[in-house]
């Protein structure tokens, strides 16, 4: 993937997909653990809906998401939605995150592998390194960290700029939502929006990301 950076949209049904796409996002998430519905029906749904590449996202109550159930669940659940994926996120952390990651071999999709820190931001070198432990599992390293002031926005876009690979990051809350703009200035590849309410703390609405990316000179 290159730029310009991708706007992804974080979707719980197949009205804010559609509402996404009528936004512009270029990407539509499909929470599968925040969903109302039959995760399958969910991501049909969403196909049939919109004509955007479809990112699966099935996260974990220990990576902050709101799946209970086991980890051999969760893959048998990839496995079945894997064939309607553009890409996949799956977690840095998850005791499966190989047999997860080989779902996508022979198929079109791309694997994401992601971590989060919900407790702060990391020194740099840590972050680095947690970025190339993603990198030797899957295509794009997604890394989303909670600053506790501006210097730690600061420091992720530095490991932004370092990395120089494929990558994602994120500053996460309210402190963080201009990393959501900034971030691709200096090489993350996705940032990650909401239709009509966000999913994540500091999440921008789609459109206006799409305005920033412009006013930035990334679109």
């Amino acid at each position: 993937m290159d730029f310009p950076p991708k706007v992804v949209a974080s979707v719980a049904s197949r009205d804010d997909a559609r509402e996404a796409a009528s936004l512009g996002a270029d990407l539509i998430e499909a929470r599968v653990d925040l969903a109302g519905e039959e995760p399958a029906a969910l991501v049909r749904g969403i196909r049939r809906a919109v004509d955007c590449p479809l990112i699966v996202t099935i996260r974990p109550e220990y990576e902050g998401g709101m799946f209970a159930g086991s980890e051999r669940d969760r893959l048998r659940l990839f496995s079945q939605l894997v064939p309607s994926a553009a890409y996949i996120d799956v977690e840095l952390r998850s005791p499966l995150l190989g047999e997860l990651v080989g779902l996508t071999q022979g198929t079109d999709a791309v694997p994401i592998v992601s971590y989060h820190d919900f407790e702060g931001t990391p020194p740099n070198e840590e972050m680095l390194a947690i970025i190339g432990r993603c990198l030797e599992r899957g295509a794009i390293a997604k890394l989303a960290a909670t600053p506790h002031d501006l210097s730690d926005v600061l420091r992720l876009l530095e490991v932004t700029l370092a990395a120089r690979r494929p990558v994602c990051t994120i500053a996460m809350g309210g402190l963080g939502a201009h990393s959501r703009l900034l971030a691709p200035v200096y090489g993350s590849l996705l940032t990650y929006g909401y239709a009509r309410r966000p999913v994540a703390p500091g999440q921008l609405r789609v459109d206006r990301l799409l305005e920033g990316l412009k006013i930035l000179g990334l679109r």
